[in-house]
C-alpha cells in the first residue's frame, strides 16, 4: 500500500448522498425536539407558559430541562413553531452583566499583572537593556465552531437501556455522560458513531452538552427523539472556543534584532474543572492555552 495511490472507500457514497449522518437517522415513531435555551449563560428558567404550544399541530411534549425548555413534536417544523410559542420568564443571574467590552478590559488589565509562569527566559531582565521596546496587544474573540451539519443527537430510551446515534468526537465521555443523565450503567448505553458534517471540537466537549440534553428529553418523553440545534441555536448558545488576549513586549537592539521577548496570555482554560484537568493543567497553567508560545521551536 505504501507509495501507491489509494482511493477513499466512502467517496461514492458521499457523492450519491447515501452516507447516513446524524441528521439522516430514521427510527420508528421518531420525534424531533428543539430547546429554548437561556438568553445568557448561567440563566435559569423562572417559569414558563406552554398553553399556546399545545395548540400547535404535531407537538406532543413540553419538557423542562436544567438548561431550558424542550418542545417535542412529530416533525422539526412543528417543534420549531411550538418553541416559538413558548413564553418563558428567565432568572438571568450574573451572566447578564458580561459583555465583550467588559471582558476585553478585564483581560487587558490581567495581562499587566504577574501570573503563573509557563516559560522563563534565560535572562528575564534583558528587556531593560534594549535599545527600543515595542508593545502590542492581540485579541482572539470567542469563536463559534459552526459545523456545517447542525448539532443533533437521536436517543431511544428503553427504561433499562438506551441507544444513541450521533456524530460524536468524544465517544467515551459522551457515553458516560449519557448514562449518568439517564440513570443507567454505561454498559447499558450503546452509542453509534456516525459520520459528522464537521466537528472542529464542537462535538467533543467535556460536558457533552447536546448529548446530555437529548438524553434528558428522551427519558422524559418516553419516545425516540432526535434533538436538533438550529444554526441560530449553535451560534448564540454554543460551546465556544475561548477568548484570549496576548500582550507582547519585544526588546530590540540598535540593529533591530530581538534581544528580549515578554509574552502574557490571558484566557479561559478549557481543561480546568473537567476530567482532563489532571494532565492538561500543571501548576495553574493549561498547556492548551500556551502551546506554540511556551514551546516555540524558534530561537529568539
Amino acid at each position: 500500500v505504501i507509495g501507491k495511490p489509494t482511493r477513499r472507500l466512502d467517496a461514492a457514497e458521499r457523492v450519491d448522498a447515501k452516507t447516513v449522518f446524524g441528521m439522516d437517522v430514521k427510527r420508528p415513531n421518531l420525534h424531533t425536539a428543539l430547546v429554548a435555551h437561556p438568553p445568557v449563560f448561567g440563566a435559569k428558567v423562572k417559569s414558563f407558559d406552554a398553553s399556546k404550544v399545545n395548540a400547535v399541530a404535531g407537538v406532543t411534549h413540553v419538557v423542562q430541562l436544567a438548561n431550558g425548555v424542550a418542545v417535542v413534536a412529530k416533525n422539526c417544523w412543528a417543534a420549531k413553531k411550538g418553541r416559538d410559542a413558548l413564553e418563558i420568564q428567565w432568572d438571568l443571574g450574573p451572566g447578564a452583566q458580561l459583555s465583550t467590552e467588559g471582558l476585553r478590559k478585564e483581560y487587558g488589565e490581567l495581562a499587566m499583572r504577574p501570573g503563573p509562569m509557563a516559560r522563563k527566559a534565560a535572562d528575564p531582565a534583558a528587556i531593560k537593556g534594549a535599545a527600543k521596546t515595542v508593545v502590542a496587544e492581540y485579541e482572539v474573540p470567542f469563536l463559534a465552531h459552526a459545523p456545517m451539519e447542525p448539532l443533533n443527537c437521536t436517543v431511544e430510551y428503553r427504561g433499562d437501556s438506551a441507544e444513541i446515534w450521533c456524530g460524536s468526537q468524544f465517544q467515551t465521555v459522551d457515553q458516560g455522560a449519557a448514562a449518568k443523565a439517564m440513570g443507567l450503567a454505561p454498559d447499558k448505553v450503546k452509542l453509534n458513531t456516525l459520520p459528522a458534517g464537521g466537528g472542529f471540537g464542537r462535538r467533543a466537549n467535556p460536558t457533552s452538552d447536546y448529548v446530555v440534553e437529548a438524553c434528558e428529553i428522551a427519558k422524559a418523553a418516553k419516545v425516540p427523539v432526535k434533538t436538533v440545534w438550529t444554526r441560530e441555536d449553535d451560534i448564540r448558545r454554543g460551546y465556544y472556543r475561548p477568548m484570549y488576549v496576548h500582550r507582547v513586549e519585544a526588546g530590540l537592539d540598535a540593529k533591530g534584532a530581538i534581544v528580549a521577548w515578554n509574552h502574557a496570555i490571558v484566557g479561559q482554560s478549557i481543561g480546568t474543572g473537567t476530567a482532563f484537568e489532571g494532565f492538561l493543567v500543571t501548576e495553574g497553567i493549561d498547556e492548551t492555552s500556551v502551546e506554540a508560545v511556551s514551546d516555540t521551536p524558534f530561537d529568539i
